[in-house]
């Protein structure tokens, strides 16, 4: 299942969150296609895989100390076939 995340980093908390990402590991059943910094709001936008909705929350739950998270699920579309 494809997923996209974006953050909005909550005030105060760039500095520590910038030390989670340094430290931060990818749980062996997300692949992570895309990790965006962004210019303006949100902060942050993550594109990934992920095997259900259950892994995608406990994977986006370690973001929420740092930051306000949004997601939501992906349905690809084929253009031009």
């Amino acid at each position: 299942m494809l997923f996209i995340t974006t953050l909005d980093v909550i005030p105060g908390k760039a500095r520590d969150f910038l030390d989670f990402l340094k430290s931060f590991k990818v749980p062996d059943d997300v692949k992570i296609h895309q990790f965006l910094e962004l210019f303006g709001k949100p902060d942050f936008a993550i594109i990934y895989e992920a095997p259900d909705e259950n892994t995608a929350v406990d994977f986006v739950l370690q973001f929420c100390p740092y930051a306000t998270p949004k997601t939501s699920l992906c349905n690809p579309i084929k253009i031009g076939e």
